[in-house]
């Protein structure tokens, strides 16, 4: 590895010179060399190399739904910011637009429980605040899993 050599050249006390380069340049085509062998890899087992040409052509439409979830996600924490402003919970979790997007990401979107004890604090505050979160959750989780499971399959096809 490169980081082996800078190693072995610095405990040896060698110097890089014009004449030194060419060892350099003869590690990296060993280091091409490897790679290559992922070809022989793909030529035994053309399903792989299918899922990965598959990936490599959804992977436009996938950043662009990406962007439309930080959309999504950037005008919640704006509006439960606003909306939880003189809270306890706004306080907490919802001070700043920046802290509002984190947890909005990472409670909500990514989160296994699916917004469900972020739900329940905002209950605790109004039942129409933990309406408003179930409706993110909801949006910000459909439009994830399901438009990004929806992209794959039917790239694949």
């Amino acid at each position: 590895e490169t980081w082996v050599l800078w190693f072995l050249i610095a405990a040896c006390g060698l110097e890089i010179s014009g004449s030194n380069m060419r060892i350099l340049v003869v590690v990296r085509l060993m280091r091409l060399v490897r790679i290559l062998r992922l070809a022989k890899l793909f030529r035994f087992m053309p399903e792989l190399l299918i899922i990965i040409q598959s990936v490599g052509i959804a992977m436009r439409a996938i950043s662009l739904v990406f962007v439309l979830v930080m959309m999504i996600i950037y005008m919640g924490a704006i509006g439960f910011r606003v909306l939880l402003e003189n809270t306890p919970m706004g306080n907490e979790r919802f001070e700043t637009v920046t802290q509002a997007m984190g947890t909005l990401l990472l409670d909500c979107a990514l989160s296994g429980t699916k917004g469900g004890p972020l739900i329940r604090e905002a209950y605790q505050e109004h039942p129409i605040y933990s309406l408003i979160m179930f409706c993110f959750a909801l949006l910000a989780n459909v439009t994830m899993m399901g438009v990004v499971g929806g992209l794959l399959v039917q790239t694949i096809k």
